[in-house]
């Protein structure tokens, strides 16, 4: 049963909820139009890329690097997104990272939009729901194709200071994730809290985070309470229109967890990512440890542009 909840407690490491909605996200009403670049897609397939300048109800005025002024009639646009933050984004096929609230699983103060949401399974055995309800807050459900464990969480994030381009951001993330590990014993339950905060955007952010890992609770007897304090740091950088590297690392008591990876990107229509990495596990209490165990995840963008 101890290395039951290891592991459980390992796999809900990984699969921490979260959402919200935020200005350097997919939303074209919500940003400010002179400092961020769009990718505007024609009925004939072509794209321009550059700064909207201008809008009549007719048509709309990009300025493009290279071109200049372009005057674009509305019944020849096909679809307008915002560009990704990174400046190599500028006059390319480079659309914005469908699904940076998250890491290899751990949260980001970055959020989703509201109506938005994603569903995400982790080697095809574990599945996540998350729904954002609000611009600040969200739902989720996740469990395995066993249906055991079930948890839920709730999360609320927001940005608390913002750079005149957008791009050096400062947001904070709070949230609870409990439920059963499972349907054997309705008394072995876990819960976790958290809060952390993250600087940067969509793109190229990095997140540092402190919560509680506490199970062998009752929430309506009462009971023991085992409580263990948890820290973790994760970063993204965007470093091609289909690349990320990634990376997290969490510290659980006297367990170091995470490793490094990557994440693809498929692209505007497809609106989701694949996470691979390599992980590792090490006890500073003991001699258990271990490196070079794969993940695998893939997730798709729900609802939205």
């Amino acid at each position: 049963m101890k290395y039951l909840k290891i592991a459980i407690m390992y796999v809900c490491v990984l699969t921490v909820g979260s959402s919200n909605a935020q200005a350097d996200g997919n939303s074209v009403a919500d940003v400010d139009s002179a400092t961020i670049n769009y990718i505007v897609e024609l009925v004939d397939n072509s794209i321009i890329t550059g700064k909207k300048v201008s809008d009549d109800g007719r048509e709309i005025g990009i300025h493009t690097s290279d071109k200049g002024l372009v005057l674009i009639p509305k019944y020849k646009i096909m679809l307008m997104t915002v560009a990704s933050g990174d400046p190599k984004s500028i006059g390319n096929r480079y659309f914005p990272n469908p699904h940076p609230s998250r890491y290899l699983y751990s949260p980001s103060g970055i959020n989703i939009n509201k109506g938005e949401g994603y569903f995400q399974t982790i080697y095809l055995l574990i599945y996540q729901v998350q729904y954002a309800l609000t611009n600040h807050w969200s739902v989720g459900l996740t469990t395995s194709i066993l249906g055991t464990p079930t948890l839920l969480n709730v999360k609320y994030t927001n940005v608390i200071l913002e750079s005149n381009d957008r791009q050096r951001n400062l947001y904070v993330a709070a949230g609870t994730q409990a439920g059963l590990l499972h349907f054997f014993s309705f008394e072995d339950k876990l819960g976790i809290g958290y809060a952390g905060l993250t600087f940067g955007n969509s793109e190229s952010n990095i997140t540092v985070s402190g919560g509680v890992f506490a199970d062998n609770f009752n929430v309506y007897s009462g009971g023991n309470i085992t409580t263990t304090p948890a820290i973790s740091a994760s970063f993204n950088q965007r470093v091609d229109k289909s690349i990320s590297i990634m990376g997290e690392f969490w510290m659980v008591g006297d367990y170091l967890i995470g490793g490094p990876g990557f994440r693809f990107y498929s692209g505007k229509k497809e609106r989701g990512v694949l996470d691979l990495a390599l992980l590792g596990y090490n006890n500073s209490a003991g001699t258990t440890k271990f490196f070079g165990l794969p993940f695998l995840s893939w997730t798709k963008k729900l609802g939205g542009n």
